[in-house]
């Protein structure tokens, strides 16, 4: 994807787009979702669909510039925009009969989890 790809879906889009999509858990995946206003959502979730979601846990944060926010997530997945998709497919990796819940909760828990960086400000929704 190119920026320009990324500007016009997120202008022209009513839902945030994923463009990451990376299975760290048995049945739990981290996914970057970008909104307008320079934001993303930083989400662990057991569903590629919030609306079917058992479990979930978000972190929002905020960038001053579109090119800041571009760098974050650059730097959060460790490759170019050029080699990511919006709204990837990876529904598969989230099949699990029971998402590992208690390992993510202990790892958030410990300071394990990665966050985004270079962000004006953030916010940790509920962990549910």
């Amino acid at each position: 994807m190119t920026s320009q790809d990324l500007i016009r879906y997120v202008e022209l889009g009513n839902r945030p787009c994923v463009v990451y999509c990376e299975k760290k858990y048995e049945g739990i995946c981290c996914m970057l979702k970008v909104i307008r206003n320079n934001t993303i959502f930083l989400d662990y979730d057991d569903t590629y669909d919030d609306a079917d979601s058992e479990g979930a846990f978000r972190a929002t944060f905020n960038f001053d510039s579109f090119d800041k926010m571009l760098q974050a997530i650059e730097s959060f997945v460790e490759k170019p925009l050029a080699e990511l998709l919006i709204n990837p497919y990876c529904y598969d990796k989230f099949e699990c009969s029971e998402p590992q819940w208690l390992d993510f909760q202990w790892d958030l828990y410990n300071g394990k989890i990665k966050l985004l960086n270079n962000y004006s400000n953030f916010f940790i929704g509920d962990f549910w």
